[in-house]
């Protein structure tokens, strides 16, 4: 899937919870994904800050943060985590 993609089922996803029509798969998801993201030093307000670096626990390399709404991000089941986290 495209970034492009990811980035719309996301902001697609937090419309439909709007409306508790997101279905309870991804919604669940989300909510692991946000408990990872509160405890993360890249998170400013909700945003993954590109200003920050943070160790990828897979690569082990540093690396940005990707600047995406978290809360988007977390609804979209075809995005990662920039840190692997997730």
């Amino acid at each position: 899937m495209s970034k492009i993609n990811e980035i719309l089922e996301g902001w697609g996803n937090v419309m439909l919870d709007q409306f508790n029509a997101v279905d309870p798969v991804t919604k669940a998801l989300a909510k692991k994904r946000m408990e990872i993201c509160n405890e993360c030093d890249m998170r400013v307000f909700n945003t993954c800050n590109p200003a920050k670096t943070g160790i990828n626990i897979i690569s082990k390399k540093p690396t940005r943060g990707c600047g995406c709404n978290i809360s988007a991000k977390t609804l979209s089941p075809q995005s990662q985590c920039p840190l692997s986290k997730w």
